[in-house]
């Protein structure tokens, strides 16, 4: 597929944001197999523009988990394995539980903040009644971000968008949801009923065991799967 990216006149950072935009949005939606490398001078040939431009954007994007650098190997789609899966899925967990107490103990989460949340929720529980599991990872992980971000800690969000980042490659690379994306939504009802309650501590709790029984499926899926392989 051929896109061209025309901005003579404008500068640079404007148009690395419009590659990243456009190879995020095709990462996330599963395009690109585990491990495929991307090569810059493909790219910059697909996108009509400079190198530079695109060191730039593959650079941004590898800063938000999606894309790994590698001295020799070049730009790939990160491996999923089990070794990754249980650290991104255990260190989440923390981290998660965490920015949702700070925001509930300091009254972060009001009444505008907590409809955000149950729109949130609410689009989750759209998604997996249409059956549309790329839009419900997407929801997914949109639940969770609304939830952690109202902390207000730029450095833990910071770590946070990664993770959640690797955790998105892993649900839709791994089709983890398979046959019952209604019941994944409802494993987020616990924290959403202890949030409507604003008990930082059983929130905190539902979020960080939502997040490891979760993480163990994966974990498990993608054990079996490469046994499968040999």
């Amino acid at each position: 597929m051929k896109q061209t990216i025309k901005h003579s006149d404008e500068p640079l950072p404007t148009l690395v944001s419009e590659v990243v935009q456009q190879l995020r949005e095709e990462i996330l939606s599963g395009e690109f197999e585990p491990g495929m490398p991307l090569r810059e001078v493909a790219l910059a040939k697909r996108f009509e523009t400079s190198r530079q431009t695109i060191r730039e954007a593959l650079r941004t994007l590898a800063n938000l988990g999606l894309l790994e650098l590698h001295e020799r190997r070049g730009v790939r789609i990160p491996q999923i394995t089990p070794r990754r899966a249980k650290e991104t899925y255990t260190l989440r967990a923390l981290l998660e539980s965490y920015a949702l107490r700070t925001a509930l103990v300091d009254g972060r989460i009001r009444e505008a903040e907590m409809q955000e949340i149950e729109e949130a929720y609410r689009q989750m529980a759209e998604c997996a009644h249409n059956e549309d599991i790329p839009g419900l990872v997407e929801a997914d992980m949109h639940f969770h971000w609304v939830l952690c971000r109202l902390c207000e800690h730029e450095l833990l969000l910071d770590t946070l968008q990664r993770l959640q980042s690797a955790t998105r490659l892993s649900l839709l690379h791994m089709k983890v949801y398979g046959t019952d994306a209604e019941g994944e939504v409802e494993s987020h009802a616990p924290i959403l009923a202890a949030v409507r309650k604003r008990d930082a501590e059983g929130a905190a709790a539902a979020l960080r065991d939502h997040i490891n029984a979760h993480g163990e499926r994966l974990l498990f899926k993608l054990i079996e799967l490469q046994s499968s392989k040999g």
